[in-house]
């Protein structure tokens, strides 16, 4: 379950003005990039779902934010499908990033009140994604 609400993130988000992205394989290393931006004052922080056992150092890392830094906002980025997008929002993600727009994902995040931010790169893609 996320530990912010949805317009706390995206308030968040406007006010940071700045995203740091991230993956890495080794749990304590990604600890301590979450640590390092926290320090740096980022308060919004994407994890990429690009690599194995993502999920897993997903959920570990949440738990040490949550633990260490609760003021960090921490979601899942590089997302391509609501299934994937619900694990990830089971283990705690604040908000879901995707490459492109995803109908199914987009439903999904509106109902369990995540924010979700699709690539869209046409009119028309930005319209379905405003619909």
């Amino acid at each position: 379950m996320a530990a912010f609400n949805r317009l706390a993130v995206y308030q968040q988000m406007e006010a940071i003005g700045m995203i740091p992205v991230f993956y890495h394989q080794d749990l304590k290393t990604a600890c301590r990039i979450v640590s390092a931006c926290a320090a740096g004052g980022a308060s919004v922080i994407e994890f990429t779902n690009r690599g194995d056992f993502a999920l897993d150092i997903f959920g570990e890392l949440i738990r040490f934010a949550n633990r260490e830094h609760p003021q960090i906002i921490l979601g899942i980025g590089s997302i391509v499908d609501a299934p994937t997008a619900a694990l990830y929002i089971a283990n705690g993600a604040n908000f879901v990033v995707s490459p492109a727009f995803d109908e199914a994902t987009a439903r999904l995040c509106n109902r369990r009140r995540i924010p979700y931010s699709p690539g869209c790169a046409t009119v028309t893609e930005i319209q379905r994604a405003d619909e």
